[in-house]
């Protein structure tokens, strides 16, 4: 029986996390949960330094009902109190998701709180992966049955990097379902865009006449340049993408020795069993 850890940074209500619980679950996995108390999107790898945290445990329904804690802050906060104080028995890897939203480019993953968490657990030692699925404006991110077929395929990925582990070089993975997935839906091997928003500041008066300020952002055009992305596999392709991360910054400076044809070889056999499963989602 694997045993993992199961966080996010959308809180214990967000029903593609339930469904990835019970997806883990029904597959045999001894599945340890710990989220924040709250929602932390955006929260990149923060950590808190200037306040106590507090930990509850409460009770959860995932088919029947199970034990879940809530940290009050960040991912990062979250994954570190679980590996060092909550667990006893430690886990074999550390899953991150599903979260509600899609998760792409090099641009979120100094910002996703979804990222940061697999990101911190890496970083103490552990396989780690992020999922995330992207959420039209017009749907409603609920029930959590609405998100099987992405639980599914994200409890088999995390069984493929259990029982084969991550090439040399990766650290963790990050996945990015479309919301429709069907036994059509291609699943590709990709790199990271660099930017999916283009950023813009708009100005409003408060009605005491001070002004204040919304951050917002329009999405950058897909291009054929970006084929090979996870930018333009998602937007594109309508695929599944699963892009291996290393967490070894290189400048350009130095010369970069990650082997790709290496890496491309054993995550291959992932896509293989990944398309594989997906043709059976009938």
């Amino acid at each position: 029986m694997h045993r993992v850890l199961l966080t996010n940074d959308d809180g214990i209500h967000s029903a593609p996390f339930k469904a990835l619980w019970k997806a883990l679950i029904d597959k045999g996995f001894n599945v340890s949960a710990v989220v924040p108390e709250r929602e932390m999107s955006a929260a990149g790898k923060g950590i808190t330094l200037h306040k106590p945290l507090r930990i509850w445990r409460i009770p959860t329904k995932v088919g029947t009902y199970r034990i879940a804690h809530l940290v009050s802050g960040t991912p990062g906060d979250t994954v570190t109190v679980a590996l060092r104080y909550l667990l006893e028995d430690k886990p074999e890897a550390v899953l991150s998701g599903i979260n509600v939203g899609d998760n792409m480019t090099v641009d979120n993953i100094f910002t996703s709180g979804t990222i940061a968490a697999a990101i911190q657990a890496a970083l103490m030692g552990f396989k780690s992966a992020a999922f995330s699925v992207e959420i039209p404006q017009s749907e409603e991110p609920r029930p959590a049955d609405k998100f099987r077929s992405h639980a599914l395929i994200a409890a088999e990925i995390a069984e493929w990097m259990l029982e084969n582990g991550l090439p040399e070089g990766v650290d963790l993975l990050n996945v990015n379902f479309p919301f429709k997935i069907s036994d059509d839906t291609p699943v590709r091997l990709t790199k990271l865009a660099k930017v999916k928003f283009e950023n813009y500041v708009l100005e409003r008066v408060d009605p005491r006449g001070k002004p204040y300020y919304w951050l917002g952002s329009n999405p950058i055009a897909v291009s054929e340049e970006m084929r090979g992305t996870d930018y333009y596999a998602l937007t594109v392709e309508k695929a599944i993408s699963i892009t291996p991360i290393g967490l070894n910054f290189i400048s350009p400076l130095e010369e970069r020795r990650a082997d790709r044809e290496r890496i491309v070889e054993k995550m291959s056999d992932l896509i293989s069993v990944i398309s594989n499963l997906v043709v059976s989602l009938r």
